[in-house]
This record gives structure tokens, sequence and C-alpha cells, in this order.
């Protein structure tokens, strides 16, 4: 049987993981919670076969510490860190899961660690969530073609993104829809996120152009804007939890 080792500081998210890996005859030896208890653990010459680690915990992230530790037991990472973390981390061949655990990822990288246990350069992963952390520059202004002629737009004058039809288009305060030559997750990635949320697949709204937030069938939520009346915007169910988070 194989044993592991939980490195997690929250607890509901620690017990849902150790009854998954259980339940996929898993042993799990102990819970760590914090970097001071993990360097405790780590002194220790009896280590588990793959620990499944947070990399966030309350007295800071683990990476200065394994890299010191220079250990070779396998890890999988499980955090919630945002999406360009979770490929630069899979490139450089690391097992990575995002928050809330999708079983299936669960399986395929429990098979993974089966089939090959790799080394880890914590000092290069240092590197790279350093470089993650950086303070971002998101877009301010935008521009879109109105007939012969470009227009460029301030992002705060903008209520939605949306898409229609295969054609991508922003809505600004005037309630006016121009087509943009972005993917709706293209130009996601260039907002600020305390400033806009996608909602589903083909909808990004702004915060401020917010009116109403409704419940709607299927534990979902129907979200209106000003003089966004043709618009259904429905909140994804998947997407629910974190639009709440969002909304604060």
């Amino acid at each position: 049987m194989i044993k592991a080792i939980i490195v997690e500081d929250e607890g509901v998210a620690a017990r849902k993981m150790q009854r998954l890996l259980e339940a996929r005859d898993i042993n799990i030896l102990k819970t760590v919670i914090s970097n001071e208890e993990l360097e405790h653990v780590l002194s220790k010459k009896v280590l588990p076969d793959i620990f499944f680690m947070d990399i966030h915990l309350s007295d800071g992230v683990i990476f200065d510490l394994l890299a010191k530790a220079k250990i070779e037991v396998p890890i999988i990472f499980t955090t919630a860190y945002d999406q360009y973390a979770i490929k630069a981390f899979k490139q450089n061949s690391i097992d990575y899961l995002l928050k809330p655990i999708d079983e299936e990822e669960l399986d395929a990288a429990i098979e993974k660690f089966k089939k090959s246990q790799q080394k880890v350069d914590f000092s290069a992963l240092s590197n790279l969530l350093a470089s993650q952390n950086k303070p971002q520059d998101y877009k301010e202004r935008i521009s879109v073609k109105v007939g012969d002629k470009i227009r460029s737009i301030n992002i705060q004058d903008v209520k939605l993104f949306y898409s229609s039809e295969k054609i991508n288009y922003l809505f600004n305060i005037e309630g006016r829809s121009y087509p943009i030559d972005y993917s709706i997750e293209e130009i996601y990635q260039k907002l600020d996120p305390k400033a806009f949320f996608r909602v589903s697949r083909g909808y990004v709204v702004a915060i401020d152009a917010i009116t109403d937030v409704i419940t709607y069938s299927n534990s979902r939520l129907k979200v209106k804007i000003e003089k966004g009346e043709n618009h259904e915007i429905i909140v994804a169910r998947d997407r629910v939890k974190d639009f709440k988070e969002w909304l604060g």
C-alpha cells in the first residue's frame, strides 16, 4: 500500500483529500499544517512514498524549505493557484492539482506517480513562483473597429465581454456592443481579476456593472447589469462559489 503525508493547513481541504486518497487505498501517515511541522517531518529518516502538498501554508510558501531539505520523495502539489502557474508547473513535469480537486485528475496524477518517480528542482520552482507573483500590468484600454475608424475604449467603461455566434464583443457604459479581436479567454487573462469575473464560457462581467444577482435554477445565479436587458447572464454552476467570493 502507498504511504502518503498530506501537507495542508485548511481542515476541510485536508479531510476531503484524506477521504479521496483512502478511497484509493492510500495510507495517510500524517497531516502537516505548517512549514515548521513539515521541517520537523523532513528531518526524520522515515518518509512516505509520496507527499500531497499545498504550496501556501499559514506560515509561508513551502519551496524554500523544500529546496533546503533536498528531499527526493515525489510530490503532488494541491493548491488554488492560477492557471498560468499550473501550466508552468506541468511543463516542469510536476504533478499539480487545482482545488477543488477533480477526481479524474487525481487518479491521473497517482497513476503518473506509480509509473515514474521524478526528482524535483525546488529552487527552480521557487523562482517560478516568484515570477508568477510579480505585479501584473492589466489592460487599460482596448481598440475596436467602428466602420473604417479605430476607437480606443477605456477598460473602466466596459461592462461586459461576451461571445455571440462565434464573434466576441465588448459591451460599454453607453449600452453599445463592439466586436473585439480577442477570444474571451485571451481578453480575460488581460483583465484585473478584482474588476472582472468570467461567469461562464461566454461571459466576462465587470463588478461595477452588476446591478442585481438573482438565484436561478439548478443552484446557479443570474446576473443583471445596467442597460443589459438583452443579455441573459448565468453564472455557471461550477463557478458560483468563486463568484460569491469575488463579490465579497
